[in-house]
C-alpha cells in the first residue's frame, strides 16, 4: 500500500504585509467609494489603526451599500472593535464625515491633514479628483491635499482600464498624487481575500511613510 503523501499548504504572511509605522497623533482622510471591492477599504482602515492614526473617514453615498453587500459590514463609531477584534483596544479616534458636507471641520484652521488615501477609489471619483471638480468632500478634500502639498493615495479599483481613466491617472501623477492599483501580489502565498487587501493596504502605507511622502 503507497504511503499517504503529506499535505503542506502554503502559509500566509499576513503579519509581514503591513509594517508597523508610527501614525500616533497625525490625522489621515480615508475615503471609501462605492465601487466594488469594499475588502480593500475595510483592511486599509484595519491598517490606519493597527498604527494608531486617527482617522476622517468619508463614505460615498454607495460606499455604505458596498460595504454590506459584499463584506456585510456596517461601518460605525460603535462596532469599530467588532470589525477588526485583533485590536483588542483602539487608540486612535475615527470620525466620520458627510460626504455631501463641503463646510466640514476638514477644512477649518485647526485641522491639520498628513495625507489622503481613496481606497477604493470608482472612476467617476478619479475623474472628479483629477480634473479639480470638488463637488463632493472626497474631491474637495483630495483638491486641498494637492494645493497644500499633501500626500495623495488612490487605489483604483476598476478595470478595464479605457484611455480615459489612464488620462485620468497620469493627471493625478503629474499633479503630486500617488496611483497604487488594486493589483496584489500572490508571491506571499495568501489564502484569503484579508491577505489580499492586508498587501494592498501595506503597499499605500510604505507609499504614505515614504521619503517621497513623507507625513507631517
Amino acid at each position: 500500500m503507497p504511503k499517504e503523501k503529506s499535505s503542506s499548504v502554503a502559509q500566509t504572511e499576513t503579519s509581514t504585509l503591513i509594517r508597523n509605522y508610527s501614525g500616533e497623533g497625525k490625522n489621515i482622510i480615508l475615503a471609501m467609494t462605492g465601487t466594488s471591492g469594499a475588502i480593500y477599504g475595510l483592511r486599509m482602515l484595519r491598517a490606519l489603526l493597527m498604527n494608531e492614526f486617527n482617522v476622517d473617514l468619508i463614505l460615498s453615498e454607495y460606499a455604505v451599500y458596498t460595504l454590506y453587500k459584499e463584506c456585510g459590514a456596517e461601518l460605525t463609531n460603535s462596532n469599530l472593535t467588532s470589525l477588526f477584534p485583533e485590536l483588542i483596544v483602539l487608540k486612535s479616534t475615527v470620525t466620520f464625515h458627510n460626504n455631501l458636507d463641503l463646510k466640514s471641520e476638514i477644512f477649518t484652521n485647526k485641522y491639520v491633514s498628513s495625507g489622503m488615501i481613496v481606497c477604493p477609489c470608482s472612476m467617476g471619483f478619479l475623474a472628479g479628483i483629477a480634473n479639480g471638480e470638488s463637488k463632493n468632500l472626497i474631491e474637495k478634500s483630495a483638491d486641498y491635499a494637492f494645493s497644500y502639498s499633501k500626500p495623495l493615495i488612490i487605489v483604483p479599483r476598476e478595470t478595464p482600464l479605457n484611455m480615459i481613466h489612464l488620462k485620468n491617472m497620469l493627471k493625478i501623477i503629474e499633479s503630486g498624487g500617488k496611483i497604487v492599483p488594486a493589483m496584489p501580489s500572490f508571491e506571499y502565498n495568501p489564502v484569503s481575500f484579508n491577505d489580499l487587501a492586508d498587501h494592498i493596504a501595506g503597499r499605500v502605507m510604505d507609499l504614505l511613510n515614504s521619503g517621497s511622502g513623507t507625513l507631517a
